[in-house]
């Protein structure tokens, strides 16, 4: 019996990694991506973001609703029949794979590039990918508790940046507001919607484990907005402190931040704590992944169990990220210029049908039984 199977989670726990999802690896790479399309409106393309993922939120909250305490997968091969419902399923199974190959992606640049440049990427990811696989294996409630446990963690580190960076904002670096029209605007908070809220997606295979009696739609909405609001603060410090031509220059903004975190000549240089923040986030949004991968392929081709998955899984991941980067450059380039337009279509787009998809064979069987 797969240890998943009759696992459950409360609303707390849930809305916690769905936080800690949102806020995942865009703490570190959304500055730089939408202040080079925005420049000084970055904070507010933030904020339309921001207001676009409570949308969506709604869409996956409606979805949720409608699962009735089943997986999107296995509801569309009860719709759809086997064919129909293999086809939505693989395509579920495509965006996590691809957002998991991105994350782990991200993880080895960032240690290679800022922490350890002398240590190989292949340590990280056998490290990093070795600790996913052990938390999937020990079940979503075991991880879903350690969530609870790191985040006030998470939140200490973030208040302990937020002031210690207050003496060195610059609210001029925010001005003009809106310069040069909505374009900039508008243009910023596609890749900051795309890659902070819709890539929550992997929140519906979470769906089957929360133990509810009402809806979803308070506990998406309110992790959703905690974990904008989060992101949207991250956006004005670094803004104000670093200013957009700065931050345009360096990948990792929020790094530099603790970089230039002095507190009376005593507590400098403390970038490897902030980094930590971004370890947290990163490490349970990938963990998310990998659990709906691994119980996405289960439930997709009818295996006993998913722990079998798990190795084999990781390996591909891993084999796949070292191929998949040929080069910073060239990484940072499919991010700004095309992985925008990918999760918008498999991360809103195609959710939007399924939602559709859902309606007309509930409103079908109900004109049946009537």
């Amino acid at each position: 019996m797969d240890r998943h199977e009759q696992a459950y989670i409360s609303v707390r726990q849930f809305k916690i990694l769905i936080i800690l999802g949102v806020i995942g690896d865009s703490i570190h790479i959304l500055p730089t991506v939408v202040v080079a399309r925005a420049k000084h409106d970055s904070w507010l393309s933030m904020l339309l973001a921001l207001l676009l993922g409570l949308l969506a939120a709604g869409l996956f909250a409606a979805i949720a609703n409608r699962l009735r305490g089943e997986s999107p997968i296995m509801v569309s091969r009860q719709r759809l029949g086997i064919w129909g419902g293999g086809v939505v399923g693989l395509l579920f199974l495509f965006e996590f794979f691809i957002c998991s190959l991105g994350l782990l992606v991200e993880l080895s640049e960032f240690m290679t590039t800022q922490l350890m440049p002398e240590t190989p990427d292949l340590a990280f990811l056998l490290l990093f990918t070795a600790v996913i696989i052990i938390a999937y294996r020990y079940g979503i409630e075991a991880f879903a508790r350690m969530s609870e446990l790191l985040f006030p963690v998470f939140l200490v580190l973030f208040v302990f940046l937020t002031i210690a960076v207050a003496p060195e904002m610059d609210f001029s670096n925010m001005l003009p507001i809106a310069g040069k029209g909505v374009g900039p605007i508008v243009r910023g908070a596609l890749p900051a919607f795309v890659f902070g809220f819709t890539e929550m997606i992997v929140l519906l295979m979470l769906v089957p484990h929360v133990r509810s009696d009402t809806k979803l739609t308070k506990p998406i909405l309110s992790g959703f907005a905690y974990g904008g609001i989060i992101l949207f603060i991250i956006m004005i410090l670094c803004e104000a402190a670093l200013g957009t031509e700065l931050m345009e220059t360096k990948y990792y903004p929020i790094f530099v931040l603790g970089q230039k975190i002095s507190i009376g000549h005593f507590l400098e240089r403390v970038e490897a704590v902030i980094a930590f923040l971004w370890i947290i986030s990163v490490f349970f949004k990938t963990l998310l992944l990998f659990f709906a991968l691994s119980r996405g392929i289960k439930q997709l081709f009818g295996l006993k169990e998913s722990q079998m998955l798990t190795i084999p899984l990781g390996i591909i991941l891993m084999v796949s990220s070292m191929i998949s980067n040929p080069s910073t450059t060239e990484y940072n380039n499919i991010i700004n210029r095309y992985y925008s337009w990918f999760d918008l279509t498999l991360c809103f787009l195609f959710p939007l049908g399924f939602l559709v998809i859902l309606w007309i064979t509930d409103a079908w069987k109900t004109r049946k039984i009537t």
